[in-house]
């Protein structure tokens, strides 16, 4: 029964200064709106980029292209390339996030924040320029070896075909005239020419299946791709300023509520 008054008591504590308790919550409502609309705008700018496919341990790896990318040499690179203050560095670094996006292994997000509309999409397109001008030997060397791979299998195929050819124009001959030994001879001649023949076949169809798997790779091999590109914000990041409010809010209830509390302890205090 006494958890019920004192239950009660509380909640008519609350209700009699519930107009303190407001007050004081618009208050930091205001003020925590004030703080947060009075600090300089953040624009989020975010790209995302798709590794290329050509072969490479290094650049066509997730983990290896965001350690790359991540790392302070290349960040510097973008950092002198845009001719930022060295005494920025630091906060240039922590305003580019660069994530892989889950369940994908080849798929990576970039996002910067900056004061600026525009500076968000000058480091983006200068991240994905810079890794594509690293990457560009390893991509050009992975299809020349590629491009020399088919020539190669292309000629070993044609002069396998002329070879398959001229085997059928034997069979043939050997077929429809007798070369004047015995029987069991031209037999036998037949059936080792039948017998080189499919040997031959197997080879022509093996090199096929070679040269069209490396038309296959040499079709499909890409490079540093952009998939969604980055653009220009049009508003600025709100959710920073959001917890600031909702933090200045809390903390406004917090102390209300103390206050009231406080004001009814030294009011029984007097009369007491």
């Amino acid at each position: 029964m006494e958890d019920e008054i004192d239950l009660f008591d509380i909640f008519g504590v609350l209700w009699k200064s519930r107009l303190l308790i407001i007050s004081i919550f618009m208050i930091a409502v205001l003020v925590g709106g004030v703080i947060s609309f009075a600090m300089p705008s953040i624009y989020r700018t975010s790209s995302i980029v798709a590794l290329g496919n050509f072969g490479d341990n290094i650049y066509t790896s997730q983990a290896a292209a965001l350690t790359i990318m991540l790392s302070n040499e290349f960040m510097i690179d973008i950092f002198k390339d845009l001719n930022m203050t060295s005494d920025k560095f630091r906060d240039f670094k922590k305003n580019i996030i660069i994530e892989s996006v889950k369940g994908t292994d080849n798929l990576f997000t970039i996002s910067v924040y900056s004061k600026s509309r525009l500076e968000g999409m000058e480091i983006i397109q200068g991240i994905i320029q810079l890794f594509a001008n690293l990457s560009d030997e390893s991509y050009n060397k992975q299809m020349n070896i590629l491009s020399d791979q088919l020539a190669i299998t292309r000629a070993n195929l044609d002069i396998l075909n002329g070879d398959v050819n001229e085997s059928r124009e034997l069979l043939k001959n050997i077929q429809n005239s007798a070369s004047g030994e015995s029987p069991q001879q031209d037999e036998l001649r037949f059936s080792r020419m039948i017998e080189y023949l499919q040997i031959e076949e197997t080879r022509r169809q093996d090199l096929l299946d070679r040269y069209l798997d490396l038309q296959k790779q040499f079709t499909l091999a890409r490079h540093l791709k952009v998939v969604q590109e980055p653009r220009v914000p049009l508003i600025p990041e709100l959710s920073q300023k959001i917890i600031i409010v909702a933090i200045a809010a809390m903390f406004g209830l917090i102390i209300g509520i103390f206050a009231a509390f406080l004001r009814v302890g030294l009011r029984r205090r007097a009369e007491g």
